[in-house]
């Protein structure tokens, strides 16, 4: 063989190893720019993602505590698939954004995933929703305690400060005569005429006493969901007085007594209802008509399981809270 000839192998040699080099290089290249362009991929999936449920969140948030829901007084009927609901209270027909009806709490707390899932938040996400008060004195209204499983690809928190009654007042009666001495009679006593003959207003006076009524709706999914105590402003009352809860077809003994703190009338209730699901009340006090014995009754609700210490009328009224919904998948 030349040596001329030997030289020329050696060349293309040569060549075939640059070639082989850069086609390595070339190789390793398009392999990170895969990897990159997967991971850039898989990142702007996952922020899309985490941004469709923020956003989803933050909507599902703002729609319950900005709407009373559709219709408004939907608390007060039968759930449907038309029903959206939303908790902000109405005032002389006006909704008052971020204002929480205590019913409409408890309405969407009994009926969490039926009311939520199609028309709140898309049908395949979970979720839990808590209502916070600032005053460390009163518990949080736990309207579904739902636990993030650790296995939740995406958790999104949405909170809002709103203004929420914790109490719920379902009928009043107002036994009190003017301060300045200055009343009659029969104006002394607040209430509605009762559908009870002897418990009518207008009747004449025995031994000094007289009765004053007020009738409140109950529902069997009140009394699953909340507590009924009657209540007095102030606390002590006169021993003449005596006070009753019965319907207008089942005329109950209304000799009750006051004691002087609130009283759970929850089973009472329950017995009065009976089989029935829905049943309206008739609130009686029998009361002195004496100006110096003037004081308020209340029928109230309030969340199940309330501590009695808390059960006071000085909890009635907005109070500032945090409304907390958390939503994941």
């Amino acid at each position: 063989m030349k040596k001329r000839d030997f030289k020329k192998d050696n060349k293309a040699q040569i060549f075939s190893i640059d070639v082989l080099l850069a086609l390595i290089v070339i190789t390793v290249i398009l392999g990170i720019s895969a990897d990159a362009m997967d991971m850039v991929s898989y990142k702007a999936q996952d922020y899309s993602s985490r941004l469709s449920l923020e956003r989803t969140t933050a909507d599902a948030a703002d729609m319950l505590i900005k709407s009373s829901g559709s219709p408004d007084n939907w608390e007060d009927y039968g759930i449907s698939v038309n029903t959206v609901p939303g908790l902000a209270k109405k005032e002389e027909c006006l909704t008052v954004p971020n204002s929480l009806s205590f019913v409409k709490i408890l309405k969407l707390k009994g009926h969490y995933n039926q009311l939520m899932y199609g028309s709140i938040l898309p049908y395949g996400m979970n979720s839990s929703m808590m209502i916070y008060p600032l005053d460390p004195s009163l518990s949080p209204i736990i309207v579904m305690n739902n636990t993030v499983p650790e296995s939740a690809s995406e958790v999104v928190v949405a909170n809002r400060t709103v203004l929420c009654d914790f109490m719920h007042i379902s009928a009043v009666i107002k036994i009190k005569g003017y301060k300045d001495q200055q009343w009659q009679g029969e104006n002394k006593f607040e209430g509605e005429v009762c559908p009870h003959m002897d418990h009518k207003q207008h009747d004449s006076k025995i031994e000094d006493l007289r009765w004053a009524c007020n009738h409140f709706n109950v529902t069997v999914g009140d009394l699953n969901s909340t507590d009924f105590y009657m209540v007095t402003d102030p606390v002590y009352v006169t021993d003449f007085a005596r006070w009753g809860i019965d319907r207008a077809d089942a005329q109950m003994n209304c000799n009750e007594k006051f004691n002087n703190e609130p009283i759970s009338v929850n089973d009472k209730i329950a017995s009065v209802m009976g089989n029935d699901t829905k049943a309206v009340m008739w609130f009686h006090i029998l009361a002195k008509e004496d100006p110096r014995d003037s004081f308020d009754g209340y029928i109230i609700s309030v969340p199940k399981g309330m501590p009695l210490n808390q059960v006071k009328l000085n909890y009635v009224g907005p109070e500032p809270c945090f409304f907390v919904l958390q939503v994941w998948y």
